[in-house]
């Protein structure tokens, strides 16, 4: 089963920074080519000229890593000593309600997903991981971690942690969207055995960051194509950051489809032919929108006084394959639209959605429901992989907590 480590991580330096606020950012692939330069501008010492940098071509890579390179010679960025693991913690408010998601940074060692230690759920895209290969080539190092779930029900492992965690935090930041960052580090090893002994049986969910992952995995396989020995080697591992499935803090928002075009359909013909594949509801827009079950989606249409939710596929289908998300995708968009000519806008907002079709930019709305950590597993433990953009999970793992070097 996975096998976690502590790891000597690269970080920065607390004497060389007075605002860790100014020199996090978000990860990478949520980043706008307008964010990136205000990061650019914001500290001329902020993670993003190490995980996003400038210009084109792979020269931007090569200045990617001599900027970590001059970093660590110049004490921006030290090396702890002893292996450690980093709890990371982020106190937020959703819905009214306030939440701290609990989770720890560690090393984890690379499983290839036919061994069901490590379980990916959604596809990637191979320019995508060119780009990070090519990054983690010029840095020899992880420069953000892969967000993994693992399932605790009694929480002993977060307990553990919350009994060993040192009087000050690293860092203790609210970031910009007024989310508070906590980061510590333990060394001791007698805890990092015990936690490594308590995940032996478990296997790990990737929530955030496929391409990462699989992007380590082709590297690893890089290097030991160039290596004649057989031990195990800092290549052989990944920097995780690990969070329980049952922990309150785990926000798993949908990631919404906006259409622009129907193809042939006008939008009563789309409605007729749906009908034929599911049980189509008419409802009143409020009612529509709320209290949606999770194998269930709702489409939006430019008629504002009604949705229609939509359930019951009339094929008989597995369990797993009845998720809203699903349906969606394996039934809506392989049988009555084309996926790639339809123009889709992907959100996790509702309201954005919704106006996007109320403006008529766009012909109409997927509004899918909320997922659970253990939806997730129901279907990746089958060996499916559920639909590209399907999850957001919610807060994102800011950037720059450590590094993990990969010498």
């Amino acid at each position: 089963m996975p096998t976690v480590r502590g790891f000597k991580g690269i970080r920065y330096n607390p004497d060389k920074i007075d605002d860790f606020g100014s020199i996090l950012a978000p990860p990478y692939d949520v980043i706008s080519p307008g964010e990136q330069e205000e990061f650019h501008e914001a500290n001329p010492r902020n993670v993003i000229r190490l995980i996003l940098p400038k210009g084109e071509g792979d020269s931007k890579y090569e200045r990617s890593a001599k900027t970590f390179r001059d970093w660590f010679l110049d004490d921006t960025l030290i090396q702890d000593t002893e292996p450690s693991i980093y709890p990371y913690y982020q106190d937020f408010e959703e819905g009214g309600k306030k939440f701290t998601r609990k989770g720890f940074i560690a090393r984890v060692k690379l499983e290839d997903f036919s061994t069901k230690k490590i379980l990916p759920h959604e596809m990637t895209f191979p320019k995508h991981k060119l780009d990070r290969l090519k990054l983690n080539t010029a840095c020899k190092a992880n420069m953000s971690p892969v967000f993994s779930v693992y399932s605790d029900p009694e929480g002993s492992i977060e307990k553990l942690i919350d009994e060993k965690l040192p009087e000050k935090p690293l860092f203790d930041v609210v970031y910009k969207d007024g989310i508070r960052n906590r980061l510590w580090k333990i060394s001791d090893s007698g805890t990092i055995a015990s936690i490594t002994e308590k995940m032996a049986d478990m296997s790990f969910l990737i929530a955030d960051g496929h391409h990462r992952y699989e992007t380590a995995l082709e590297y690893r396989d890089i290097q030991r194509g160039k290596r004649d020995g057989a031990g195990e080697e800092p290549f052989d591992y990944v920097m995780m950051y690990i969070a329980r499935g049952e922990g309150e803090g785990l926000i798993i928002n949908p990631t919404h489809r906006v259409v622009k075009n129907l193809g042939r359909y006008t939008t009563d013909g789309f409605l007729a032919k749906l009908t034929g594949e599911f049980t189509v509801e008419k409802m009143p827009y409020k009612q529509g929108l709320s209290d949606m079950g999770y194998e269930e989606f709702t489409v939006v249409t430019r008629d504002t006084g009604s949705v229609y939710r939509v359930s019951t596929p009339k094929t008989a289908l597995p369990g797993y394959a009845r998720l809203g998300v699903m349906l969606l995708h394996n039934i809506v968009f392989k049988k009555i639209l084309n996926e790639e000519k339809s123009g889709i806008f992907y959100t996790k907002y509702t309201d954005e959605a919704l106006e996007l079709v109320r403006n008529g930019e766009y012909e109409l709305a997927f509004i899918l429901p909320e997922l659970k950590a253990n939806d997730i597993f129901k279907v990746v433990m089958t060996g499916e992989r559920m639909p590209h953009k399907t999850t957001y999970f919610y807060p994102k793992i800011l950037s720059g907590l450590t590094f993990n070097p990969l010498w």
